[in-house]
């Protein structure tokens, strides 16, 4: 290293907060070295280091041994997130942060497969003990791997909230459709979203189920051309109620006009 180098680097255990915080998020590896040594250096300041992609996992080791530092519980979710961070190290933060930390760390993308894999499974341990807010938010935010465990959530609320997760998949919801244990609340927020009640295979599953609500299925049917309304009324597992109204409903419109273009009327259509 260069004499000026040198000295810049040394600079570090003397810079003024300010300076701190304006180089700490992208300096290089000795200049953060350097920096923890500096007394001006506070939570604050670490976590710039954990937002620093080229923190080496010996600065990162030395964070996670100060238990000053570990005691801040942001400081802890953003060692155990970096991707640089010594892989036992991390492991042994886990079970000190809350269910949403293990939530953001399975959707991080930088962070450990190791450590994104076992955060999900701390995380599946027990979201059926968490509170309805939780579990709500969480289900916004699920990961691939958590998208099954609030699936079988029997609270429409969370379901409702899994149908805005950007990650979520129709062959998940065609699970949750033929699902015995879906109830016709749980049933009835699938159809009436305005993205996935539009998926022609995923309201033939619905329309199946008994415990949708009868007039939830009638809606549905009314989005459905006549080959599938043929086919609802021939299906032994639909209702024997939806089958007669579809029939009726196929012997009233000889002309062959599509109920979805028919103007709505009385009745079960309605």
């Amino acid at each position: 290293m260069s004499s000026a180098n040198e000295s810049t680097v040394q600079g570090a255990r003397t810079a003024s907060r300010g300076e701190l915080r304006r180089r700490l998020s992208s300096a290089p590896a000795a200049w953060l070295s350097q920096a923890l040594e500096n007394p001006e250096l506070g939570p604050p300041e670490l976590m710039l280091v954990l937002r620093n992609p080229a923190a080496p996992a010996a600065v990162l080791e030395r964070i996670g041994a100060s238990r000053t530092w570990m005691g801040h519980h942001e400081l802890r979710r953003g060692l155990a997130r970096h991707a640089h961070t010594p892989l036992a190290v991390a492991r042994n933060l886990l079970p000190h942060l809350y269910s949403k930390d293990w939530c953001e760390i399975a959707a991080h993308p930088a962070a450990n497969p190791v450590i994104r894999r076992q955060a999900e499974r701390l995380l599946l341990a027990c979201v059926d003990k968490l509170a309805l807010g939780e579990r709500i938010m969480l289900a916004r935010r699920a990961t691939r791997g958590l998208i099954p465990a609030f699936l079988t959530d029997a609270n429409p609320r969370v379901i409702q909230a899994l149908l805005g997760n950007p990650r979520l998949v129709e062959i998940d919801l065609l699970r949750l459709a033929s699902d015995v244990a879906a109830g016709a609340e749980v049933l009835r927020s699938v159809a009436e979203h305005p993205v996935w009640g539009q998926r022609r295979d995923l309201r033939l599953a619905l329309i199946r189920r008994p415990e949708l609500p009868v007039q939830t299925a009638f809606h549905l049917a009314r989005k459905m051309d006549r080959r599938d309304l043929r086919m609802l009324v021939e299906d032994d597992k639909v209702p024997l109620v939806v089958r007669v109204g579809i029939e009726r409903r196929l012997r009233e419109d000889p002309g062959g006009r599509s109920p979805r273009n028919r103007p709505t009327g009385a009745g079960e259509w309605s």
